[in-house]
């Protein structure tokens, strides 16, 4: 018995979906993570090696 072959609309359905789930994923845990970031005290970032000044940076980098 073989397995059955989706069509090539199939495929590229599911790959666009799939490309959207991972999107979505990364857009949350990136803004969770600039979330935590700005959350953070003047200490906690020193000890991080980061100033205030440079977490917005940081954030705008990763939207690209």
């Amino acid at each position: 018995m073989t397995a059955p072959t989706h069509s090539p609309f199939h495929q590229r359905l599911m790959h666009a979906l799939r490309s959207w789930r991972r999107r979505a994923a990364e857009h949350r845990r990136s803004r969770a993570d600039s979330q935590h970031l700005a959350s953070m005290s003047d200490h906690e970032l020193r000890d991080l090696g980061l100033g205030r000044s440079q977490v917005q940076a940081l954030i705008e980098r990763d939207k690209y």
